[in-house]
């Protein structure tokens, strides 16, 4: 069942991205054909139509959303779209997780030693990346904190949730091993 508010919050930021465009589609329509009642009532479904489109993209983000988390143990709620993620999780000694960001292929500029880690990860194919920092626990568990900006947070899709598909997909790097 999806979660209603993140729908629903998707779907209100892509039908928003939406409205310049229908607002000149609209204002040209109503141009061509003179500004008069029979032409505002051509116009009237112009909405409907847009707001299903932007229904359907949701329903493709929260999806997609979904298949990245599964398996992580991360629930998919509104807080998937927040610029900030965290998350504790097992990762061993602090060493085994540097190899791994050193190794893998999204993870660059790590720095840091035994109790902090800072780096770079590239949560899609592109150059956008998202900062991040692992804090090592005496108990052994290591807290991921990871902040996505440089614009991702005003792109919509999966690009709006960076930072919760990088939290994903260290979550899947690290149980891997």
């Amino acid at each position: 069942m999806p979660d209603g508010r993140l729908v629903l919050r998707l779907w209100l930021s892509t039908f928003a991205s939406f409205l310049p465009l229908m607002v000149i589609m609209a204002l040209v329509e109503a141009s061509d054909d003179g500004f008069a009642w029979p032409t505002l009532g051509d116009l009237l479904p112009v909405p409907l139509v847009w707001a299903v489109l932007a229904l359907l993209g949701a329903l493709y983000v929260h999806g997609a959303l979904i298949r990245r988390a599964r398996g992580t143990g991360i629930p998919v709620t509104v807080a998937a779209l927040a610029e900030t993620q965290e998350r504790t999780f097992p990762a061993g000694p602090p060493a085994r997780l540097r190899t791994l960001l050193d190794t893998s292929e999204r993870a660059f500029a790590v720095m840091g030693g035994e109790e902090r880690l800072e780096f770079r990860w590239r949560p899609f194919r592109g150059r956008q990346s998202v900062a991040g920092s692992v804090t090592f626990e005496p108990s052994g568990e290591a807290r991921v904190w990871i902040r996505a900006g440089e614009g991702l947070t005003s792109m919509q899709g999966v690009r709006r949730a960076s930072a919760f598909v990088a939290l994903c997909q260290m979550a899947r790097m690290v149980g891997a091993e």
